[in-house]
């Protein structure tokens, strides 16, 4: 039952990002001249076809790499406990290197499955005769997909706020998402040559939106300032590319590109900050594994020596 009320849900948040994303998109075009149920009903066969391929095609995929990372693990239990630290070491890699994979698929679906599903959304709605047209190229529909998939996250974020076990991190989330839009919103109020397509609310919370979707990346090096250089600069690329795909954004130059990210990572830095603390204190309350009855009270050496 939980499982039908979230695909449900899902569905429900892709039409919002539908209709918003036909509000916004110049080329995106949901029965405009068409008012009440004729243009839900459209919106909701889009939705339903997008949904769905979002949800089925990555599915094999997605199970493959949960059963193999689960098998891993079990296994690092085993070699940690008597097992050859050559063998442990290249678990250790294998890890890391699903974990790749999983972020891979995650890009793959937000750029290349949810573009594809919403062309076969339209082009399905479209056969049963509603007025649906999405013009243009690859950058349209990505454009398109992107703007559907960003609002639908953070719709689903509010739905879980009621969820008691989804409560704080979804507010986290959607902390983190308000100091970002209103880190954009002084960039375009302080700097020159940063320009939002009007209505301009609507914009900025959209572009904000998108940029949401970017993986978090987090970054530890010996030197103070580099680590937030580099993901502030990775930051600006992936709001350059944001503001290139959807039109909502005019940034004029590199250093406006980078003041304006510098400006939403400052902003955002305290929600960041209140999630590594509440993080560090889910760690402490995990489980911890019994001391090691020989070592180092005892002095013995470590595996393999005995």
């Amino acid at each position: 039952m939980k499982t039908t009320g979230r695909v449900i849900a899902r569905w429900v948040c892709a039409g919002a990002g539908i209709w918003v994303a036909a509000e916004v998109v110049d080329r995106l075009r949901v029965a405009p001249d068409v008012a009440g149920l004729d243009r839900v009903v459209a919106v909701a066969v889009v939705a339903a076809v997008l949904t769905a391929a979002v949800a089925l095609v990555p599915l094999p995929l997605q199970r493959w790499l949960g059963r193999a990372v689960a098998a891993d693990q079990r296994r690092l239990a085993e070699e940690f406990d008597n097992g050859s630290d050559a063998r442990f070491l290249a678990l250790i890699g294998r890890q890391f290197a699903f974990a790749g994979l999983g972020l891979l698929l995650s890009v793959f679906v937000i750029a290349v499955v949810g573009p594809v599903g919403l062309w076969a959304g339209i082009k399905g709605a479209a056969g049963l005769g509603f007025d649906v047209e999405l013009g243009g190229g690859a950058r349209e529909f990505v454009a398109a997909a992107l703007v559907v998939a960003a609002v639908q996250r953070v719709l689903l974020l509010v739905l879980d706020i009621p969820v008691k076990r989804r409560t704080a991190a979804a507010l986290r989330a959607l902390a983190g998402y308000l100091a970002c839009l209103g880190g954009l919103a002084l960039a375009v109020l302080w700097l020159d040559g940063v320009t939002a397509d009007t209505p301009q609310w609507t914009a900025l919370t959209v572009v904000v939106a998108v940029f949401q979707l970017r993986p978090v990346l987090s970054l530890a090096l010996p030197l103070p300032g580099v680590a937030s250089f580099v993901l502030v600069t990775v930051n600006a690329l992936v709001l350059g590319l944001i503001a290139w795909l959807t039109g909502l954004l005019d940034i004029a130059g590199f250093w406006p590109l980078a003041g304006t990210a510098a400006l939403m990572w400052a902003a955002e830095w305290p929600v960041r900050l209140v999630s590594a603390v509440a993080e560090a204190r889910r760690n402490r309350q995990s489980p911890q594994p019994p001391p090691d009855p020989f070592w180092p009270d005892s002095q013995m050496p470590h595996a393999p020596l005995y």
